[in-house]
């Protein structure tokens, strides 16, 4: 009762109540990306790596926990980080996030 002498709005009986007509509600439609198990999602992104001709993947490990991409080892320029990145955005566009732990290897010439 004190609620009725607060707000008398909420004073209705639940004899009033009543469900809104089925032509009154509107159509809610949510979209969402389903994420594949890690260890399908790993096995895609080393052959998505292995397959891109661009890129030589022979020394990267590509993990996968809860749907972030960790990936280690070393790749012989910087540019070889930026193919990793565009490879997995362009075709694995809902992977949640990328550990890049890549290093670049550089070798000591006889250039001098």
């Amino acid at each position: 009762m004190l609620g009725a002498l607060v707000c008398p709005a909420f004073a209705a009986s639940a004899g009033e109540a009543r469900a809104p007509d089925a032509a009154s509600l509107q159509t809610i439609v949510v979209h969402g990306t389903k994420f594949p198990p890690d260890e399908e999602l790993k096995r895609d992104v080393k052959r998505a790596l292995h397959e891109d001709p661009f890129f030589y993947d022979e020394h990267v490990t590509v993990t996968v926990e809860k749907g972030i991409v960790h990936l280690e080892g070393i790749v012989l320029d910087p540019g070889d980080i930026r193919d990793v990145m565009r490879i997995i955005k362009k075709k694995f566009p809902g992977v949640k996030r990328v550990i890049n732990e890549l290093e670049v290897c550089r070798e000591d010439s006889d250039d001098g």
